[in-house]
């Protein structure tokens, strides 16, 4: 659609397409849409013009994207095309949002005691305590459990059964970990930086072990 910094796509199912957000660009180019995730992307209007980290979607075709700067750092659409502003809960730098067991989550890398937002509808965002002050940079809902993924901090995973309450979990080293998914029973967690361990992976989020990956390279969400 244009040439931005992208930096998150989810897929709709609801309204089956795919949906991306960038961290760059005026109002008018800062989200496209595609049907196909292959050649057919069109330029949406977003809310506002701000640093827009991540977008999700829950099953019923309500999508929220939050953003790491602004005044006001989530924006919500019924659609993928139409967005509007909203307020978070706490101008945090927000790096992720996901959707899970009737709740949109959102995980900041700054702020004290406030790290986590919850909402049912994106709209009303309640501030949460995270489990430690850590720079969190992904979360994710799998396996009936929220887990968020830190690059920084003595431990760098925290989980939650509801989203509200945080423990922390430690994490197989300190390196610094960008991303997480879930899949086929497993969580998997990746790393940047060019030495130390890169992957790990855990059947329940709370015991993680080290993985050999494939190839020496720089790791990024």
């Amino acid at each position: 659609a244009s040439d931005q910094a992208w930096t998150s796509v989810c897929y709709d199912t609801s309204g089956s397409q795919f949906v991306a957000v960038a961290g760059s660009g005026a109002v008018g180019v800062q989200v496209m849409t595609s049907p196909d995730g292959l050649i057919n992307w069109t330029s949406r209007t977003s809310a506002a013009s701000e640093a827009w980290t991540s977008v999700t979607a829950d099953p019923f075709g309500n999508l929220v994207a939050v953003a790491s700067t602004g005044t006001n750092r989530v924006m919500t659409s019924p659609d993928g095309i139409t967005w509007t502003i909203r307020s978070a809960s706490v101008n945090n730098s927000w790096r992720s949002v996901c959707y899970g067991a009737g709740l949109f989550v959102a995980v900041s890398d700054t702020g004290t005691g406030n790290r986590v937002m919850t909402s049912p509808d994106g709209i009303n965002w309640t501030t949460r305590t995270s489990a430690a002050d850590n720079s969190w940079q992904k979360v994710i809902f799998g396996n009936s459990l929220f887990v968020a993924i830190a690059s920084s901090g003595t431990n760098r995973i925290m989980t939650s059964p509801d989203g509200i309450n945080w423990t922390i979990q430690t994490a197989t080293t300190a390196s610094t970990w960008t991303s997480l998914a879930y899949g086929a029973g497993v969580f998997v967690g990746v790393a940047s930086g060019s030495t130390g361990i890169k992957v790990m992976t855990s059947s329940n989020a709370t015991t993680w072990i080290n993985r050999i990956y494939a190839e020496t390279v720089s790791v990024i969400s």
